[in-house]
């Protein structure tokens, strides 16, 4: 099946802002948003408590200290221990529920694996670059950092495909045959707001992940803090950041392995060592770095701001897992 072009409905939001909507564009996808205003809705699984709100406080906890901390190596190694451990589980999540997609559900886990793979690929490389003691890191441990990088780019990639594949779909009436308000917060959330939509724990859609107490499904409003589609977006960019970082450090990591040449003279070049070309290299790092610092930081801050503003936006929240019920499936009475 084709994935659903949200790339249309996201212009088609613009031009019915600007005072007008493209006919071709609104019977191209009939499942896209404010075609004849009804409200946008989707068939979801809550977000379970592996990524509820104590999960992700004690993951940022965890990157703040790794960060600011970077000087006191027992402190910084504690926290990266247990901070790259649960961004690496997350990639696998995601690449789970790339695997298991399912084209009329989306599984509302997908925005805290998104969560803690964005934050760790935006922070962790930053950490690394302003903590010089792992430039001078063993054989191994660099190899462990390749390899999380790239199970976390890995996840990430998944997230981004099951983030454009996400479908949502137009409620006109509930199951009584009343009229549904095109503001989502008025829209009344529970098994007899069905939309004509097949979503029931009974009925399907089901999932091999959620089965016993976490079986519980729903009929939402889509979200519209961070939509599919830019979360699409901004996967991608995360993606982009964590390939240029894998490169950026492989070659660094190179130079400072073949530093005995370094004093050779470069054939051709009269007075020119390799040592000169990678103090000029060197210098060429030090400023990109320089730039990268506040803009990995700045984004990291920013994800973290709008994904905890989608984390407790209705829709997102509905039924997920509080604080006081570790472990618990809580059902609205």
């Amino acid at each position: 099946m084709p994935p659903p072009s949200w790339g249309i409905s996201l212009s088609d939001a613009v031009v019915s802002q600007s005072g007008g909507l493209s006919t071709s564009a609104a019977s191209a996808n009939p499942a896209t948003n404010s075609v004849n205003g009804s409200l946008e809705v989707i068939c979801a699984w809550p977000v379970s408590g592996s990524y509820g709100a104590g999960s992700r406080v004690l993951f940022y906890v965890l990157v703040a200290t790794a960060v600011f901390a970077r000087k006191l190596d027992w402190i910084k190694s504690a926290a990266l221990s247990t901070a790259l451990p649960l961004s690496a589980s997350a990639a696998v999540h995601g690449i789970v529920l790339a695997a298991l997609h399912h084209d009329k559900a989306v599984d509302m886990d997908v925005y805290g694996a998104f969560q803690m793979c964005a934050i760790g690929t935006l922070v962790i490389p930053l950490m690394i670059k302003l903590s010089r003691s792992h430039e001078y890191s063993t054989y191994i441990g660099r190899r462990i950092m390749f390899m999380w990088a790239g199970l976390v780019l890995t996840g990430l990639v998944c997230l981004a495909i099951e983030f454009f594949r996400a479908q949502t779909f137009p409620c006109h009436e509930n199951g009584q045959g009343s009229p549904i308000s095109s503001n989502f917060n008025r829209f009344p959330s529970g098994e007899n707001t069905a939309c004509e939509l097949v979503c029931s724990e009974n009925n399907g859609p089901f999932s091999p992940i959620r089965v016993g107490s976490a079986n519980n499904i729903y009929v939402v409003p889509a979200p519209r803090t961070l939509t599919f589609g830019a979360t699409t977006l901004v996967a991608a960019g995360c993606c982009i950041h964590t390939v240029i970082w894998m490169v950026v450090m492989t070659e660094r990591f190179n130079i400072r392995a073949k530093s005995y040449e370094t004093n050779k003279p470069i054939s051709g070049i009269s007075g020119t060592t390799k040592s000169t070309v990678n103090d000029v290299n060197l210098m060429i790092h030090l400023f990109l770095s320089a730039a990268t610092a506040p803009v990995s930081g700045c984004a990291a801050v920013a994800i973290i701001i709008v994904g905890e503003i989608n984390f407790f936006s209705s829709p997102v929240n509905y039924q997920a897992e509080p604080l006081a019920a570790i472990g618990q499936s809580q059902y609205e009475l």
